[in-house]
């Protein structure tokens, strides 16, 4: 079941969240700036942890590149933070609190969900009679 593809696919993820992330961690202030997000005390707190979060789902994607069928739970989870992510991101740009540019980066997350349904849709018979 491990493939090119699938290991491309998480793998790609895995860099996609650690890119997203990252910059807020090391260089919160221009990464916030860049997204056109107001910086204050405490959501600069919630910032880093959700950034925080955002990079160890990296990690995670990096794990399941390297073993789909053990972490294959993960995958889930995945697809269901990152519908969740957009939905939070577009509702705030549709009321007018943020601007453009982190629709535009969460838009990476609605393909990664797609991407990561289809995987989890067309690995599902396989999954099964691995474990029968």
């Amino acid at each position: 079941m491990q493939n090119t593809y699938t290991n491309g696919l998480f793998k790609s993820a895995a860099c996609f969240n650690v890119f997203a992330g990252l910059p807020f961690l090391v260089a919160m202030r221009p990464a916030a700036d860049l997204m056109g997000l107001e910086v204050t005390p405490t959501s600069a707190l919630f910032m880093q942890i959700t950034m925080a979060l955002v990079v160890m789902f990296g990690w995670a994607y990096w794990m399941i590149s390297r073993d789909p069928v053990r972490y294959r739970p993960y995958i889930v989870l995945g697809v269901v933070l990152k519908i969740l992510v957009v939905a939070v991101i577009c509702g705030h740009w549709l009321a007018g609190s943020i601007p453009w540019p982190l629709p535009v980066l969460a838009s990476g997350d609605i393909l990664f969900a797609w991407l990561f349904w289809r995987y989890l849709s067309s690995t599902r018979y396989a999954v099964l009679t691995r474990f029968q």
